[in-house]
C-alpha cells in the first residue's frame, strides 16, 4: 500500500505495468497506482478499486530477469474516472482528493490518535525508525497523519485500503485510532506472555548453567557422573527384569523421559521414585513349595490343636500342586470368636507350603486408595497395601493375610470391600492395576487368607468371592490340651522357669478354665497362665532373696575368752537354683494368684415362671440369653424391652401371636389377654440382642408367665419359630452348645434340621449334653414343662 506523503519501493513485473512506467519515466514521471481487489494477473477497471495513490517516480533500476525496482513518492489521492489504451500504454483520467484545512473540532482527536500511535511505537518489538514517529508527531493534516500511521502499521493490506478509500476525515481518524487500540491491546497481551516465556527460559538456562558449571566442578575433582538422573542405571535394572511387554513399554517410556529432565526437577524425583518402585517389585520371583502331605501335616499339628477343616484344606491344596503344577491358589476366609487361632493359623499355612508370610491388618480401613494406592502425581503419594506387601515379601507367590476383613468401613472416599472384589477374584487378580503402578500385576499364585469374626459385616459380593472355614470355639478339653501343648510351655519359656519341671495339676487347669476364661478362645486362658507363672516366678525370687544366713560358733574367740562367739555367714546366692526343681500348680495357688473365681451370674432359671434361658451366638462366641416374660393388668399393650433388635421384636410379636392363635390347644383362657400388659424383657440391657433363634424362648417364657408354671430346670433352647407351628433351623450350634455346656446346662431343644451339625459336635459335648430335636413349637413346649403340668393336647 502507497500513502500519500510517504516513499515506498516495489517492484514491477507484468508487461503492462513496465510500460506504463517507461512511458512515466519518460515525461514528467507521475504514474497512477491503483489497488487491485483481486489477485487476477491481468485485470480490468471492475478489478482495481476507484480511489488510488498518485506518484512520483523517483528511482528506477533495472533488474537482470526484466523486472523492475521502483522508489515512489506519493503525492495525494485521487479518484479513477476513466481508463483508455494508446499505444499500449494504459492511460488514466482522476480526480483529486483534496486535503483540506483541519477544522477545530478535529484536532482533539488528531491527538488522540497521535498519542495511539506513540503508545504503538513501544508496545512493537522491532522498534520503528524515528523518521517514522518523527513523521507522525509533526503531521498537521488528517491525510498526512493517516498516511504515515498507516505505512508505519505492521498489518495487512487488506486492513489499510479502507483507510485509502474513505473520503470523510473524521471517521477515517476514528476508525485508525479504534485500530491503533486493538493493536495495543494485542501487542500489550503478546509482550506479558513473551515476558513469562522469557523468565521460565531464563530459569531453565540457568539451571542448565549452573548444572553444566557443576559438571565440570565434578570433572576436575576427579567425581564425575556420567548419569545425573540415574537413568540409565535404572534402564539397566529394568532390562534384566522378566517384565511382560506392556509393563516394558511403559517403563521405557518413563526412562525416556528422566533422562531428559534436570536431575534437580520436581518431576524428575517422582519419575525416579516410580521406577524404583517397579525395579523392587518381585517380577517372577517365586519360591518353592513344600511337597511331602506328611512333613505339611507334622507342621500343622505342632503349631495348632485341632482345626481338623483349615488343615485338610491345606493338605488337600499341596496334593494337588504335586500333580498339577498351575493350580489357582484358594482364597480362604477364616471365621470365628476372637482368640481361636486364626491368625496365627495363617502363619502356619505360610511355614507349611514354605512361603514367604505377609500380613495385612484391615481393621478401620475405610479409603480405597489404601488398597488401590494413590495417582502417582499426588505429592507423597505410594502404592496401595497389596503391593506394598508384595515388596516385603520379595516373591510372587507369598501367603497374605489380611486380618479383620469385617472390621473394614466406607465413606466419601470410597469403599475398600469394593476394591478387594478384584483382589480376591482368581478370575481377574492376574491383572491387578494398583493407580501408582499405572500397569497390571499379576497375583494369581498369592495364597490370600481372610479373618473375620462375623460374615455378616462382609458384604455379599466379597464373601462369594471366598472359601468361607468356620473356627468355632473349643470345649473345655481341647482347651487343656492346648494350655499342656502350647500355652505352658510358651509362659514358662517366656517367664524365666525353663530350667525348672512347673506342672499344672488337672484339677488346676480345670478351676482356671471353668472359673476365670469363660471364653470361646484361648486369650484369657493364655493370660491367667501367664498371670500364675509370673507370680510363681516372683514368689521363687522373694524367698530366696529372703533366706534368712546362718549363725556358726567362733572357736577362736570362745579361746581368748572374747565376748563374741558366734559369726554370721549371709546365705551364698540370691536366685534360685532351677535345675531339677519340680513346682507343682494346685488349686489353692491358683486361687491365690488369681483370687475370686469370675463365674458369670445366675441366670436364676430356678422355679421361676416366666423365665426360660435362649442361647445365642455373635462374633464373640455363643452365650445363654434369658428370657423374662411378665402378665400383668393393663390395657392390652405388649412392652419389650432389654435394647432388642427389630428382628427378636418381631420375634416376640409372633409368639403372642401364636398363643393367641392356639389358646385352646395350649389350655389357655379365652380372655387370657384380655385387659393385660404383656411386659417381656432380656437382662444386660446395655448389650443389643437381634436375631429371629429366640423364638423358642420368647414363646417359652410368654406361655410360662400365663400359666405360671416354671419351665424345667437345666434345659436350654435355640430356634426361630412361625405361625404355622413350624420352627427353622438356626446357626452356631456348636459355640451354643459349648456356652450351655459352660453354664452347666445337660439338656438343649433345638430344631430338627440342626441334627446334622449337633452330630459334628466334639465326642465330650454329646457325652454331657442330650439333644431334643423337634420341628414342630407345640412338641418342643411339652419337653419344656415338667410332666403333668403341661395343660396342652
Amino acid at each position: 500500500m502507497v500513502f500519500p506523503h510517504n516513499v515506498i519501493p516495489f517492484f514491477v513485473g507484468r508487461p503492462a505495468s513496465l510500460k506504463a512506467l517507461n512511458e512515466a519515466t519518460s515525461g514528467n514521471r507521475e504514474i497512477f497506482l491503483a489497488f487491485q481487489k483481486t489477485a487476477t494477473e491481468d485485470p480490468g477497471p471492475d478489478d482495481i478499486h476507484p480511489i488510488g495513490t498518485v506518484a512520483r517516480v523517483v528511482q528506477v533500476l533495472k533488474l537482470p530477469d526484466g523486472n523492475m525496482r521502483v522508489l515512489v513518492e506519493g503525492r495525494y489521492r485521487a479518484c479513477l474516472k476513466k481508463i483508455r489504451q494508446k499505444k499500449d500504454v494504459t492511460w488514466g483520467q482522476y480526480r483529486m482528493v483534496r486535503d483540506e484545512a483541519v477544522p477545530e473540532s478535529l484536532k482533539t482527536l488528531i491527538q488522540a490518535v497521535k498519542d495511539d500511535f506513540q503508545a504503538y511505537s513501544k508496545l512493537r518489538t522491532k522498534k520503528l525508525a524515528k523518521e517514522a514517529v518523527s513523521h507522525v508527531i509533526k503531521a498537521d493534516t488528517p491525510e498526512k497523519l493517516v498516511g504515515h500511521i498507516c505505512s508505519a502499521l505492521d498489518i495487512e493490506a487488506e486492513r489499510k485500503i479502507p483507510f485509502l478509500l474513505e473520503t470523510d476525515p473524521k471517521r477515517r481518524l476514528e476508525e485508525l485510532s479504534v485500530l491503533l487500540q486493538m493493536e495495543n491491546e494485542f501487542l500489550g497481551l503478546r509482550n506479558d506472555i513473551s515476558g513469562r516465556v522469557k523468565k521460565r527460559m531464563e530459569r531453565s538456562q540457568k539451571e542448565y548453567f549452573l548444572n553444566e558449571q557443576l559438571k565440570e566442578i565434578h570433572k576436575e575433582l576427579g567425581s564425575e557422573e556420567a548419569d545425573p538422573t540415574g537413568s540409565q542405571e535404572l534402564e539397566r535394572k529394568l532390562l534384566e527384569l522378566e517384565l511382560d511387554d506392556e509393563v516394558r513399554q511403559k517403563t521405557m517410556v518413563e526412562v525416556k523421559r528422566l533422562s531428559r529432565l534436570q536431575p534437580m526437577s520436581p518431576e524428575s524425583g517422582v519419575l525416579r521414585t516410580y521406577l524404583e518402585w517397579i525395579i523392587d517389585l518381585p517380577w517372577g520371583k517365586r519360591t518353592t513349595d513344600r511337597h511331602d502331605i506328611a512333613e505339611a501335616a507334622r507342621i500343622l499339628n505342632a503349631d495348632h490343636f485341632g482345626l481338623d477343616m483349615p488343615k485338610e484344606r491345606i493338605l488337600d491344596f499341596i496334593a494337588v500342586r504335586q500333580l498339577k503344577s498351575k493350580v489357582k491358589s484358594p482364597i480362604l476366609c477364616f471365621v470365628g470368636p476372637p482368640g481361636t487361632g486364626k491368625t496365627s493359623l495363617g502363619r502356619s499355612v505360610a511355614r507349611t507350603l514354605d512361603r514367604k508370610f505377609v500380613r495385612i491388618s484391615l481393621g478401620g480401613v475405610r479409603d480405597e486408595a489404601e488398597i488401590r494406592g494413590h495417582r502417582k502425581t499426588y505429592v507423597g503419594a505410594l502404592p496401595g497395601k497389596i503391593i506394598q506387601a508384595l515388596k516385603r515379601a520379595g516373591s510372587l507367590n507369598p501367603v497374605f493375610l489380611l486380618d479383620e476383613v469385617d472390621k473394614m468401613s466406607g465413606d466419601y472416599r470410597g469403599d475398600p470391600s469394593s476394591a478387594l472384589l478384584e483382589v480376591l477374584d482368581p478370575e481377574q487378580n492376574n491383572t491387578f492395576t494398583d493407580h501408582y503402578l499405572e500397569v497390571p500385576f499379576d497375583l494369581s499364585e498369592v495364597m490370600f487368607i481372610t479373618t473375620a469374626n462375623s460374615l455378616e459385616a462382609i458384604p455379599h459380593p466379597l464373601r462369594d468371592r471366598m472359601e468361607v472355614i468356620r473356627i468355632p470355639g473349643y470345649t473345655a478339653m481341647e482347651k487343656k490340651s492346648i494350655a499342656r501343648q502350647f500355652i505352658i510351655p510358651k509362659q514358662i519359656e517366656e517367664n524365666g522357669l525353663s530350667g525348672a519341671d512347673v506342672v499344672f495339676t488337672e484339677e488346676s487347669l480345670d478351676l482356671l478354665i471353668r472359673g476365670y476364661t469363660l471364653e470361646a478362645g484361648v486369650r484369657n486362658m493364655e493370660r491367667a497362665i501367664s498371670q500364675v507363672v509370673r507370680k510363681l516366678t516372683r514368689k521363687l525370687l522373694h524367698d530366696e532373696q529372703t533366706r534368712p544366713g546362718r549363725w556358726i560358733v567362733n572357736s577362736a574367740a570362745l579361746h581368748k575368752d572374747q565376748s563374741h562367739s558366734a559369726l554370721f555367714v549371709p546365705p551364698e546366692r540370691d536366685m534360685p537354683e532351677l535345675q531339677g526343681l519340680k513346682l507343682n500348680i494346685t488349686p489353692s495357688m491358683v486361687r491365690e494368684y488369681l483370687g475370686k473365681e469370675r463365674l458369670e451370674d445366675d441366670l436364676g432359671t430356678q422355679g421361676r415362671p416366666g423365665l426360660a434361658p435362649g442361647l445365642y451366638y455373635d462374633g464373640g462366641g455363643g452365650g445363654v440369653l434369658p428370657v423374662e416374660a411378665s402378665i400383668y393388668d393393663g390395657e392390652g399393650k405388649l412392652i419389650l424391652t432389654g435394647q432388642l433388635g427389630d428382628v427378636m421384636k418381631e420375634s416376640a410379636q409372633i409368639a403372642l401371636s401364636y398363643l393367641k392363635a392356639n389358646k385352646d390347644a395350649l389350655g389357655l383362657k379365652a380372655d387370657f389377654d384380655k385387659k393385660k400388659d404383656i411386659h417381656i424383657h432380656v437382662p444386660q440391657g446395655a448389650i443389643p440382642v437381634d436375631g429371629p433363634s429366640a423364638g423358642i424362648a420368647l414363646t417359652a417364657a410368654l406361655l410360662s408367665a400365663v400359666l405360671e408354671i416354671p419351665l424345667n430346670s437345666g434345659i436350654a433352647m435355640t430356634g426361630e419359630v412361625t405361625l404355622t407351628d413350624r420352627v427353622l433351623p438356626i446357626g452356631g450350634v456348636k459355640e451354643k452348645s459349648l456356652a450351655a455346656r459352660r453354664r452347666g446346662f445337660h439338656t438343649i431343644v433345638m430344631p430338627e434340621d440342626n441334627r446334622r451339625d449337633a452330630e459334628e459336635l466334639p465326642p465330650e459335648v454329646k457325652d454331657e449334653v442330650k439333644f431334643l430335636f423337634h420341628d414342630s413349637l407345640g412338641k418342643a413346649l411339652c419337653d419344656l414343662f415338667p410332666k403333668g403340668t403341661f395343660p396342652g393336647k
